[in-house]
This record gives C-alpha cells, structure tokens and sequence, in this order.
C-alpha cells in the first residue's frame, strides 16, 4: 500500500486522545444529570450513590469513567513511543501498523471493558487487550532503540 508508506503515526495520538473523549461522552449521555461541572471529581461518587439509576446504566457510567482514567495513563507513554519510532527512522509500515494497531486495542479495550463486561467473564480478555497494548507500546520503543543502536 502506497499510503502505509507515509508515516502518519503522529495523527493516530490525537484519535487515540479523541477516543478517550467518546468515553467521557458516552459516561456523560447516561449520567450527565449528576455531573456538577464546579465539583467534576464528585461526578463518580454521584453515580455510585444515585438511587434512580439502574445497578447496569450505573455500572457501565463507572465502567467508562475508568476507562477514561485508564486511558489517560497510557496515552502519554504510547505518544512518546510515536516520538521514539519517528526519531529513530523506524520503517513507517511498521510504525504504522503498530500505531493502528495500539489504536485498536483501545478500541477493543473499551468496548470490552464498557459494555461487553455486563458480563464478568470477560475480565480476562480486558486484560488481555491492555497488556497486548501495552506490549505494542514497548515494542515500539524497542525498535526505535534498535534503529539507533
């Protein structure tokens, strides 16, 4: 493919940020009536202690707010592996193909997480997808230290 040839890893930061902004959106369509935009950090407990809201609609809300928060903390290490990969010249397929790729996992992550994890059972298969990410990231820096070395 032509395109995969130019390196656009840098683009997949912002739609990775962007993502965990759908996260906020959708916590926010289910239980928005609860956020006090002058107190945020009492949006969680707001929802943990409303008596109106279904225990699943409740559960999903707190599911994606973690989401979000877990997101956040990795969203910086994956932007400094971008970084890695395109100072070291690592080949921009391969840069971008992981770059989607760790993309998908949050996708996969949070879909699993959100909605699919109604059901316990797929507590595992969260973890599996974050690790997987974190392992793209971290193959990322190996290969930018490699292409330098």
């Amino acid at each position: 493919m032509v395109a995969f040839d130019r390196n656009f890893t840098f683009y997949i930061v912002p739609a990775a940020f962007i993502l965990l902004f759908l996260l906020k959106l959708y916590s926010f369509a289910l239980g928005g009536r609860y956020l006090d935009p002058a107190s945020p950090q009492k949006y969680k407990p707001a929802i943990a202690d409303a008596d109106d809201l279904d225990p699943k609609t409740k559960a999903r809300i707190l599911r994606a707010e973690s989401a979000f928060a877990n997101g956040l903390e990795t969203i910086s290490l994956y932007a400094a592996a971008v970084v890695s990969v395109n100072i070291a010249a690592v080949n921009p397929v391969v840069a971008n193909a992981l770059a989607i790729a760790y993309l998908g996992t949050r996708v996969i992550y949070n879909v699993i997480y959100v909605v699919l994890q109604d059901e316990p059972r797929w507590a595992l298969a969260r973890s599996a997808t974050w690790f997987t990410g974190v392992g793209i990231i971290l193959t990322m820096f190996l290969l930018a230290g490699s292409a330098v070395y």
